[in-house]
């Protein structure tokens, strides 16, 4: 029951805010029998910027909502805040987009732009080699050559995850500069009436136009959403950077540990343990861990086909079923 009244509370005092700051009654009555209210406002004038602003506020805050929900004991599936969460990154992203006409901007400096991506890119590719390969090396004691699909899945792996975390990074700071800039840049309201010298010695009487507000409000759609954009996207990097090694063990196994140890003549392993054969009649077994795998290299004997059934015909007789 606690959740539920300290949701109506949350509302009814959102309700009371927005009552506060408008200069008109919320609801007005209507002939309808089964709609007697409804809320006085009109959304027929809006377009697309205005519904893409409406998505990343509603959004925000039935997030703020469900928070509130889950504080007070409430339950919820996790699906639900992540949808929300992914809905705030798309909206803002086209709100902000849209807002300082980005598309246009790219065009008139796309060849430059163009030029510097694939020279990150290329930076950016040496750096995964690198990682790659020392990660293979640390891990199994083998040289990353005897790996070569994995080197290449890991590398293309981590250059990915460069990218991402290079794009995060740089969104954050321009959501700063741009915030900082447009805050200095922008004269604020109190200066707008000073310049009017038909209002300025009337200011105090004086209130905001219906455009005036419609820009306030656009403004500070696009920097919520795009503040909460950056939060979430570091949010989710933690968890990234909290799992990447066990992405990583994982992702090398898949790639190049295509046998069984019994393939080699080494029973007594877990059905998901893996081998990958090495030069020298040797293989890299992997064993899984409590944390992704363990490594190590033993004398390989590669059996054939009739020889795996065999040794597992001869492993069903001697166990005990009975």
């Amino acid at each position: 029951m606690l959740p539920y009244i300290a949701t109506y509370l949350f509302i009814a005092f959102i309700l009371a805010i927005i009552d506060r700051f408008t200069d008109r009654p919320l609801f007005i009555r209507t002939h309808s029998k089964h709609w007697p209210w409804k809320f006085n406002y009109s959304i027929r004038w809006w377009g697309a910027q205005e519904y893409w602003a409406a998505i990343t506020l509603g959004s925000v805050l039935v997030l703020f909502m469900l928070l509130f929900w889950i504080e007070f004991g409430g339950s919820l599936n996790k699906d639900i805040g992540r949808f929300f969460l992914v809905v705030i990154c798309i909206s803002s992203a086209v709100l902000s987009i849209r807002h300082f006409n980005l598309i246009a901007k790219f065009k008139a400096h796309a060849w430059w732009m163009t030029l510097l991506t694939a020279l990150i890119t290329v930076g950016f590719g040496l750096l995964a080699s690198a990682f790659a390969d020392s990660f293979i090396l640390n891990r199994t004691r083998i040289d990353a050559a005897q790996f070569p699909v994995a080197q290449k899945t890991l590398t293309t792996l981590i250059l990915v995850f460069f990218w991402a975390s290079f794009v995060t990074v740089l969104t954050s700071v321009a959501v700063i500069v741009v915030s900082f800039f447009m805050s200095i840049t922008t004269p604020t309201f109190f200066e707008t009436l000073k310049r009017n010298h038909l209002v300025a010695s009337h200011w105090k009487a004086y209130e905001r136009g219906v455009l005036e507000k419609r820009r306030s409000l656009m403004l500070a759609s696009v920097f919520i959403g795009s503040i909460f954009t950056v939060m979430i996207a570091l949010i989710y990097w933690e968890y990234i950077l909290q799992h990447a090694e066990d992405v990583i063990q994982e992702t090398l196994v898949f790639s190049s540990f295509h046998l069984h140890p019994r393939d080699c003549g080494i029973p007594g392993r877990p059905q998901d343990s893996w081998a990958a054969l090495v030069s020298d009649g040797k293989a890299v077994i992997a064993t899984p861990s409590h944390r992704g795998y363990t490594f190590e290299t033993l004398p390989c004997h590669m059996q054939s086909a009739p020889e795996v059934r065999s040794a597992i015909l001869q492993r069903l007789k001697l166990d005990d079923y009975f």
